[in-house]
């Protein structure tokens, strides 16, 4: 055929030439291709109307049943305190085990352990096995909800789909505006200085403009524009891959070329050599390495995947409002929940549990807290009174979570909350004499210790607590 005489870089030249006098008028076309949908962001003290993006491609095609973004939904919501342990090349997760378990073997409890999974899963002896650590604490998809709001506008003004805003801020630094990578590169949109710089961005000893949501969203888009969408455009030209710009599989191909540049990304595709694009193509891209395009580059498309997947459940969760406090949204769905007493109290129960969980996150203060759990109570009060014990231990756990964390106000104000709904527990007053005891009141906590022994004598910690305390 006699366009395979021509050289790649030959072919890039001369379709760079053609597509850099193409009007802008026609990067202007078809902008929003994606659906923008509108939502109530509910805060314990605000509610605030948003934009985001939804992309039925991913779902209608498949995308979200492939093992890889599978891997990485799991991996972005489990906690830094666990890992997967994984096959390299496929992502298939062979188990799962808690960080500290894992640092307590030697080098060849890892070995025996990998090779017994190895052989239990039938992994081929060629393959890695990884061991991927959670990270829930990283990916923050409410933080970066109202981050891509404002992109979504800018993104629009500038020409460029804010499909690509959504996917670059939910992967790259999530609702975090002033985090510098390793390389240098900074804010919401990850922007290396050089770059922010020649797309407009002010970038000094003084200023840091990358640090600005809208200055930040819009030198990402015009990096998108002049940059990676027309070299990604061109790179498939010079492959004879025909292409739609709004096809998902072209949408990563970008992506690539914005995480790890488009000379990189050319490199890759000339290496596969591919006939089509779609689906089976980025899943050789995922496989494939070439100059700078390696592991890091690889996973990038796939992280963006799995964050738009576990953003829709968030974002889609119930009808048009999206409530950043999970307690809420349990709660203000009880009323529908038409089931048993019994799991009335689970329900109930569970809704405790997610305005623990947003405590110890810093969602909500302890104030709102203390009103939201007085209000589960009482619903709980009134169907099934027994159940007060396990509120009572439930709570408990709180305070002494709230002190693993060394939030020793906090654990206070709990142990002092569940002293007035129980004042016969002695685990509220072993609670709060641990509490005085790490604050530095040691009288305070002797007291509250052998208030505790008082109501149960059987309790050693408590005794030992008070040998210690009363010691000469």
């Amino acid at each position: 055929m006699k366009n395979k005489t021509y050289t790649f870089f030959s072919k890039t030249l001369l379709i760079l030439v053609f597509y850099s006098i193409l009007p802008f008028a026609k990067a202007q076309t078809d902008v929003c291709s994606i659906p923008v949908v509108e939502r109530y962001v509910v805060g314990y003290n605000d509610v605030t109307k948003m934009k985001f993006m939804n992309d039925a491609q991913l779902y209608n095609e498949g995308w979200h049943t492939l093992p890889q973004p599978h891997f990485w939904q799991k991996i972005m919501l489990l906690s830094g305190d666990s890992a997967m342990v994984n096959v390299g090349g496929t992502r298939q997760i062979l188990d799962k085990i808690a960080v500290s378990d894992w640092n307590k073997m030697t080098e060849v409890e890892r070995s025996v352990y990998k090779q017994e999974l190895r052989t239990t899963n039938s992994v081929a002896e060629n393959s890695d096995i990884l061991f991927t650590v959670g990270k829930k604490n990283f990916y923050d998809y409410k933080k970066a909800m109202p981050i891509i709001n404002r992109s979504i506008d800018v993104f629009k003004q500038n020409g460029v789909d804010p499909w690509y805003a959504q996917a670059i801020l939910l992967i790259e630094s999530p609702g975090k505006m002033n985090t510098k990578s390793g390389v240098g590169a900074n804010g919401p949109f990850q922007l290396m200085k050089a770059v922010a710089k020649k797309q407009g961005l002010i970038v000094n000893g003084k200023i840091d403009e990358r640090t600005n949501v809208e200055k930040s969203a819009m030198g990402a888009a015009r990096l998108l524009r002049t940059i990676c969408i027309p070299y990604t455009k061109r790179i498939c030209d010079s492959a004879h891959i025909a292409y739609n710009e709004t096809d998902l599989w072209f949408r990563l191909l970008v992506l690539h070329s914005y995480h790890a540049g488009a000379g990189n990304v050319a490199g890759v595709i000339k290496t596969i050599n591919p006939c089509e694009g779609g689906m089976q193509l980025i899943q050789q891209v995922w496989q494939t390495s070439w100059g700078g395009f390696r592991n890091a580059s690889q996973n990038y498309s796939q992280l963006a995947l799995a964050a738009f997947c576990n953003f829709d459940e968030l974002v889609m969760q119930q009808k048009d409002s999206v409530f950043l406090i999970d307690g809420d949204r349990m709660y203000n769905s009880y009323s529908s929940c038409k089931c048993s007493p019994y799991d009335e109290c689970a329900y109930l129960g569970n809704c405790i549990k997610s305005y623990q969980s947003d405590l110890l996150a810093g969602i909500i203060p302890f104030d709102y807290f203390a009103e939201k759990v007085k209000a589960v109570q009482s619903e709980l009060s009134g169907i099934a009174p027994a159940q007060s014990a396990f509120a009572n231990e439930h709570f408990n756990d709180i305070g002494f979570q709230l002190l693993r964390a060394k939030k020793m106000d906090m654990a206070y104000k709990v142990f002092k909350l569940n002293e007035t709904s129980y004042p016969d527990s002695w685990s509220v007053y072993h609670g709060l004499g641990q509490t005085c005891l790490m604050m530095g009141q040691k009288n305070q906590a002797l007291e509250y210790y052998r208030k505790s022994m008082k109501l149960n004598p059987d309790n050693l910690d408590g005794a030992r607590a008070i040998t210690q305390l009363t010691k000469k």
